[in-house]
């Protein structure tokens, strides 16, 4: 431990030593935003925080909102966010957040004030079991000591400082603090002097063992059919120049989805549902790979997995940093623990000699998929797909594209990824509680780009909280596909062909330009292609520095049966 001294400038801050000390090792250690959702427990934080210079203080209400919210501003910075809640039910609203950033590696250092230990289970208000809270979810969880003696609160610090570097070393994910607060909460003091603790030992060199480099070398070498799988990943990634190097071997194919952010129509497939659905039954062995290489996070596309499970690969690399083993493909043989980057590097360094036209097949698939898309959008009728196409048709330059699930990033993956935008989706969990929260949180951080949020009807409205803060901007842009329901339940099989359909559809009006008038946003609605590509350009222009919310009525339209349309056009 290296011990330091912060002078604040006889900073007025909470009377609670080891609170404060809290507070400056998240500043020594770069955290300079706290999601902060008011109560009273936890107001010794809320004072700390506050009192501290380098910190800015986002305050959102709704706990669930406010964990999303967070998960946007560590994605787009790339750096840990922490947040703060009252005691009770406060935290459990935490955990739907706090799950996706565990499944997305994305480093959230979550504060729960707490009631002393004994007054949990004693009848005590807003008091619940919340040690171990998050259990399932989470990178490591600590539990601070209650008033801790003067000569025990570097124990204390020592406990934030593992913590800190707990969420922030590789793989990177959320970090849980349960602290407990006896009263009184909001007694302050002015501090000259703040000794703190603090290490800043991160040591993420993780590279390919000797052998491991073998295993890698005799596997590429002797396999003939190399496919490698991009998942998500994040915004400016410098893997592309590496998997285009990849490419340039015949023998090795390449398919990414938008999620992965990452683009060359010379090289790569973009569409993998489109590229599949034009593969006739019998030339589908064909296109199964000797040796999978999956790299980044989850894979929208079910037909996909699908696909891998009935047509196992001989040999299947996991490459990446993650927080839990997964065999997604049922023929996991090894998981390098490296990034992608190191793997390819070491890959194209190997001496080979291309041992078939691999990967120009599944390109010619992707190309021609390609054509029948462009010929079915260019003449079929209003529907999701044309309505989500004629809106991709129109996005400005630079856009941060933010996709909610479950319907809706699924249609997105039909059409190729656009240059100069950058593709976001909530799919750790794929769930679709927070998609519009985490787009707001994340538009917050970067306030550069235009954030443009596509959303169905029924992950509009439920998450609706994500409108209700004080951190809404111009460059914030919502679409809401209105088809009165879960779509996705009319496309997939099962629910569609139900005789309990109408329960997983679950149809219900909604209003959501009533919606916009309490939170103050501009609405505009469209039920045509013509009333959509006439109001469009109004909807980006920016108007009262508020944002923005595009309505498209599809609730009448058999979108599910037009897709289904759509994928027969490639047989």
């Amino acid at each position: 431990m290296i011990q330091t001294t912060f002078v604040p400038e006889f900073m007025q801050t909470t009377k609670i030593s080891h609170i404060a000390h809290l507070v400056e090792i998240c500043v020594q250690h770069g955290i300079t935003q706290v999601v902060v959702s008011p109560g009273s427990r936890n107001a010794p934080l809320i004072i700390a925080f506050d009192a501290h210079p380098s910190i800015e203080i986002i305050l959102i209400h709704d706990e669930r909102s406010a964990a999303f919210f967070a998960l946007g501003l560590a994605e787009a910075s790339g750096k840990t966010v922490a947040l703060t809640c009252t005691s009770g039910s406060a935290p459990l609203n935490y955990a739907p957040g706090i799950v996706e950033a565990y499944y997305r590696n994305i480093p959230l250092l979550i504060l729960t004030a707490d009631r002393p230990a004994e007054l949990v289970d004693q009848g005590d208000g807003q008091t619940i079991r919340q040690k171990n809270l998050y259990a399932n979810y989470i990178k490591a969880q600590y539990e601070l000591p209650n008033q801790p003696k003067k000569e025990d609160v570097s124990s204390a610090d020592n406990i934030v400082n593992k913590a800190i570097l707990e969420a922030s070393n590789f793989p990177k994910g959320p970090v849980h603090i349960n602290i407990p607060l006896a009263e009184p909460l909001y007694e302050t003091t002015t501090l000259e002097t703040l000794p703190v603790f603090t290490s800043n030992e991160n040591d993420n060199a993780i590279g390919l063992t000797d052998e491991e480099k073998l295993l890698i070398e005799s596997g590429w070498l002797k396999s003939e059919r190399k496919l490698i799988l991009i998942g998500q990943l994040t915004s400016g990634s410098d893997l592309k120049d590496l998997l285009i190097a990849t490419a340039n071997d015949p023998s090795v194919a390449i398919l990414v989805e938008n999620t992965s952010n990452i683009q060359n129509f010379q090289k790569f497939c973009h569409s993998i549902d489109r590229a599949l659905a034009i593969i006739s039954p019998e030339d589908i062995p064909a296109f199964a790979p000797d040796l999978l290489i999956s790299m980044g996070g989850a894979i929208v596309s079910k037909r996909i997995k699908a696909f891998f499970r009935m047509h196992k690969p001989k040999i299947n690399w996991r490459v990446g940093i993650f927080n839990f083993e997964e065999d997604t493909y049922q023929s996991l043989k090894h998981s390098f623990k490296c990034s992608p980057n190191k793997f390819l590097r070491f890959v194209n360094g190997l001496e080979t000699v291309p041992m078939s036209n691999f990967g120009n097949k599944w390109k010619q698939a992707d190309l021609l998929s390609n054509e029948k898309h462009d010929d079915f959008i260019s003449t079929a009728p209003f529907s999701d797909l044309t309505a989500i196409a004629d809106v991709l048709e129109t996005l400005p330059v630079n856009v941060n594209l933010h996709m909610s699930n479950s319907s809706v990033v699924r249609y997105c993956q039909l059409f190729n990824p656009l240059l100069g935008v950058n593709y976001y989706c909530n799919r750790g969990v794929s769930g679709i509680d927070g998609s519009t929260s985490t787009a707001v949180g994340f538009a917050h951080a970067d306030k550069e780009r235009l954030n443009v949020i596509i959303s169905g009807d029924l992950s509009f409205m439920y998450d609706s909280n994500a409108l209700w803060n004080n951190y809404l901007d111009k460059n914030i842009k919502i679409v809401v596909i209105n088809n009165n329901g879960g779509g996705i339940f009319k496309i997939i099989d099962g629910p569609s062909k139900s005789d309990q359909r109408e329960l997983f559809v679950a149809p219900i009006e909604t209003n959501i330009q009533g919606i916009c008038n309490t939170f103050n946003i501009n609405y505009f609605k469209a039920d045509s292609k013509e009333v959509l590509l006439d109001v469009i350009d109004s909807f980006y222009i920016e108007k009262n520095n508020r944002p923005s919310v595009l309505e498209i009525k599809t609730a009448e339209i058999p979108s599910d049966q037009i897709l289904k349309q759509y994928f027969k056009g490639f047989s």
